[in-house]
């Protein structure tokens, strides 16, 4: 398959990934089809990518004619095959959770054309950990986006063709994102590692009784004048954090991750998630980090 080849792109998963990922395709000129399987979820897509589409405006420059036409080639829809029909790329960014990727990865598997590349939105799993799943290990690859980041990891499995990776860093580049291949696979690829080491040192600090949320997240703003892990996770999704915690708890069995997901867990359970409902470690559109005196601890 070449680059030209590429028309229709179908992204199975909803939520807000999802939503910017395929926004992002759609504004670019591509056929968007967003598949997921909670009705509740896609009938919140318009909301959501409008308020995406006002980000993109405001931090690429993104004209509010092309936000127009892009969200008008997003068509959504729960019947997995009708989602995967013509499909010549697929994007998956559901849970992060092995089985259910697998899961996933297994049935387009089978319901996409010979012709469609599969690829994994992954945050902190290996791609050599999905594709299994998957029968076309040459047409299988990490393409993992980043929420207004304008970066795209690529990552190839152990069997991934070298021209599968090629057609996957020109469509990156093609929706106006800077690929960066992934010489070997990591957990994370290059920035989310980084990232998910230091939202583990501020959750280790509250989790140990270390500090507070409050105190970490201004200790980290007053230095480096940037918000800090707390704040950053509810942007991210307290459902995303959990995930990633609760993940490499469940293969590791460690005491001090395990104190971090009862942190993360009671806000999940009342479902408060961060930025997205409302409410997280902070209460939402006026947080409490944005207000005059929290760095002087007023």
């Amino acid at each position: 398959m070449r680059i030209d080849d590429i028309k229709t792109v179908c992204f199975a998963g909803a939520g807000t990934m999802g939503c910017f990922n395929s926004l992002t395709a759609a504004i670019a000129g591509y056929d968007v089809v967003l598949y997921d399987l909670s009705e509740e979820t896609l009938s919140r897509v318009p909301e959501r990518q409008q308020l995406l589409g006002a980000g993109m405006v405001d931090r690429w420059g993104i004209s509010t004619e092309s936000l127009e036409s892009g969200l008008k080639r997003v068509r959504t829809t729960m019947d997995a095959a009708e989602a995967a029909g013509n499909a010549d790329l697929l994007s998956e960014s559901v849970f992060e959770r092995l089985a259910i990727k697998r899961d996933v990865h297994r049935q387009f598997d089978r319901l996409c054309p010979p012709r469609t590349i599969l690829t994994t939105n992954t945050s902190t799993l290996l791609v050599s950990q999905i594709e299994k799943a998957v029968s076309r290990g040459d047409r299988f690859a990490a393409l993992h986006f980043h929420l207004m980041g304008k970066l795209v990891d690529i990552t190839p499995g152990p069997r991934t063709d070298p021209r599968t990776i090629d057609v996957l860093q020109r469509f990156a580049r093609s929706i106006g994102q800077i690929p960066i291949l992934t010489r070997k696979e990591n957990k994370g690829y290059l920035h989310n590692a980084m990232l998910v080491a230091w939202l583990k040192s501020g959750l280790g600090l509250v989790a140990e009784g270390i500090g507070s949320v409050q105190d970490v997240d201004r200790s980290w703003m007053i230095v480096n004048g940037t918000p800090g892990p707390f704040a950053s996770m509810d942007s991210i999704g307290l459902n995303v954090a959990l995930d990633i915690v609760q993940s490499e708890f469940d293969q590791t069995g460690s005491d001090a991750l395990k104190r971090m997901v009862d942190l993360i867990r009671p806000y999940i359970d009342r479902g408060e998630l961060g930025v997205k409902t409302g409410k997280g470690f902070y209460t939402y559109p006026d947080p409490e980090y944005v207000k005059e005196g929290f760095l002087k601890g007023e």
